[in-house]
């Protein structure tokens, strides 16, 4: 798109004032009297129906259903009741723009992943916020810069009046209104491993749309949490993805704390790479830069300068075009980085006040500060108790963090990357902030899930220079028979036959203090009837020991006192499912007539 003699890659404007001339695009009429321009390498789709029109900027996914198509998602949009609630299941990086009978609402992804500005009176919006400015002041005005100080924080860009679109809100075109559409709900504590069956759905459903991409994807890999459970969850489709790490164009400017963290990153990735087999790149930052005319062309169309290597190597070098980049920037929104020994609610203006991160000391010195903090709370609806039960520190950090300084850095590789994000959904979002503050500290949710997708990874370090190799969790110490795969035993000991194996406590002091859990996966494409017996049949034994059978996959279970499991128990267990048996002794034994009392037979495996 050509705008005032510039172009501009991957880009558009909404707006309904005349712009013929001055702007040279592609476009399209939204109705009468609004209109979108975009560039023709921006993606746009559009579906239409009866009096509904939606057009979409960007790219779409739903998570629960990685196999439609844009088009397809825009038409079940227009069925559902509430779009809002339909837009809580769109992964993704877009704009959408919704016709419905006389008004015109815009919506973003759920972090503005793709950048979006509008003017204050609401009658231009673009990716650029340069191109506002330049449609205002071909009309005569003036449009004066904003305070450095400000730029890129809360939700200024670099001209005065003109704003970033907060991703938890829509704005109708008719009115000029914003209204707030997230969260509707209040917040509830969810039991991690609720959580995990739940995102266990959308994460297989991304995958599905992943494999489903047709260019290439490239995924930055760093030495944290959130970037290991990205890698994690790329273990299925590892071999069409190049893995990227980013080396420090100039380390001698760090400081010695900097260059030690920068040491064990690069520690960790190496490692990763070596030990996962991973299609791995480092890139020499040094090595690329722009000059020039380039430089001053980037300085011009770009809200950020984070990282202009990165342009000359994505674009100049490696010529990517609409290559998919996987990113982890959103899974901070469920760690809760903010200090303990702060408020752990922050439901009033001034304790939201105490959760602002991100601006500069300059502009929180200045005289005018809690004037500035007022009107942000104003213009993005942010009243009190704003997050329902979602602390205001991650509140903040989706909506000005993401929503402003993210979203400005994806625009400096448009379009040579378009950027992916597992969490990028409302639903997500929520899920990841249901865990405890504690639990989200120490990332219980995060761990789980590495275990979960790629347990191995657990075993090189986080933040530090150290791999702890546990073969019982690496799978070194698993036991196949016949297909089935037994990858947990604890405090268990085994034997094995041909197709039988029998488990029974590893130790003859036993009790209720201990946890006897042994785990199973049939590995074969053919379902396996187990039988499983004991080998105690005294009916004075009674209620002193229970066997607990579950099928992991429903969680459904069978509780069966060890005696009346002398008569055994017949358990099919369907192709590449899993199976725990829990021995749970009701009181405490020391002898050893006892630790075999607890014996379990699993025979024709």
């Amino acid at each position: 798109m050509r705008v005032n003699e510039t172009n501009y890659n991957y880009s558009y404007v909404i707006t309904n004032k005349k712009v013929s001339g001055f702007l040279e695009s592609d476009s399209k009429k939204i109705n009468e009297e609004w209109s979108l321009y975009h560039s023709n390498d921006l993606d746009v789709e559009v579906y239409e129906e009866n009096q509904n029109k939606l057009i979409l900027l960007g790219y779409a996914l739903d998570i629960r259903n990685g196999s439609l198509q844009d088009l397809d998602i825009l038409e079940r949009l227009t069925k559902v009741e509430n779009i809002e609630d339909g837009l809580d299941f769109i992964n993704g990086r877009y704009v959408l723009i919704v016709r419905k009978s006389d008004d015109i609402k815009i919506y973003t992804d759920a972090s503005a992943l793709l950048p979006i500005n509008y003017s204050a009176d609401k009658k231009i919006i673009s990716s650029h916020d340069v191109i506002i400015k330049d449609i205002i002041e071909a009309t005569g005005e003036v449009v004066s810069l904003v305070e450095d100080e400000l730029k890129g924080s809360f939700d200024f860009t670099r001209y005065k009046d003109v704003f970033k679109f907060n991703p938890s809100l829509s704005l109708s075109l008719s009115s000029g209104e914003f209204n707030r559409y997230y969260p509707q709900k209040e917040m509830v504590n969810k039991d991690i491993d609720l959580i995990i069956k739940e995102l266990e759905i959308y994460f297989e459903q991304m995958l599905i749309w992943l494999k489903n991409w047709n260019n290439d994807i490239v995924l930055t890999l760093t030495g944290g949490y959130d970037s290991r459970v990205s890698l994690a969850l790329t273990r299925e489709i590892n071999d069409k993805i190049e893995y990227i790490t980013y080396i420090h164009p100039n380390l001698k400017r760090l400081s010695e704390r900097a260059q030690e963290i920068y040491d064990i990153d690069m520690f960790i990735t190496k490692s990763l790479r070596d030990n996962m087999n991973l299609n791995h790149t480092m890139v020499n930052l040094a090595d690329y830069d722009i000059q020039g005319e380039e430089r001053d062309y980037y300085k011009k169309v770009l809200q950020s300068s984070h990282s202009y290597p990165l342009i000359d190597y994505f674009e100049n070098k490696r010529r990517f075009n609409k290559v998919l980049h996987i990113k982890s920037t959103v899974f901070g929104m469920g760690k809760s980085d903010f200090p303990l020994i702060q408020s752990h609610s922050a439901d009033t203006y001034e304790e939201m006040g105490d959760f602002i991160h991100g601006v500069s000391k300059e502009a929180q010195e200045s005289a005018n500060y809690p004037e500035i903090v007022k009107s942000y709370f104003e213009r993005n609806l942010q009243s009190e108790n704003v997050g329902r039960g979602r602390h205001f520190f991650e509140m903040f950090h989706l909506e000005s963090r993401m929503g402003n300084w993210h979203s400005n850095v994806t625009q400096e590789t448009d379009p040579a990357l378009l950027d992916f994000i597992f969490v990028n959904t409302r639903r997500i979002i929520d899920l990841i902030q249901s865990p405890s503050i504690q639990e989200r500290r120490d990332k219980v949710l995060y761990t789980k899930l590495i275990n979960k997708y790629w347990p191995a990874l657990l075993f090189v370090g986080f933040n530090e220079k150290d791999i702890n190799l546990d073969y019982n969790k690496v799978g070194l110490s698993n036991i196949y028979i016949n297909g089935l795969k037994i990858y947990e035993l604890n405090q268990l000991e085994l034997e094995k036959t041909d197709n039988t194996i029998t488990i029974k406590p590893d130790s003859e002091i036993t009790g209720p203090q201990n946890q006897y859990v042994f785990k199973a996966k049939n590995n074969t494409h053919q379902p396996k009837v187990l039988n499983i017996k004991s080998l105690f049949n005294k009916e004075n034994g009674r209620k002193y020991i229970n066997v607990r059978i579950m099928k992991l996959e429903n969680k459904t279970y069978k509780t069966i006192d060890i005696v009346d499991l002398y008569d055994g128990y017949e358990l099919t267990l369907e192709p590449f499912k899993e199976l725990m048996i829990r021995i749970d002794y009701n009181h405490g034994f020391d002898k050893t007539s006892w630790q075999n009392a607890g014996r379990v037979q699993i025979s024709n495996i």
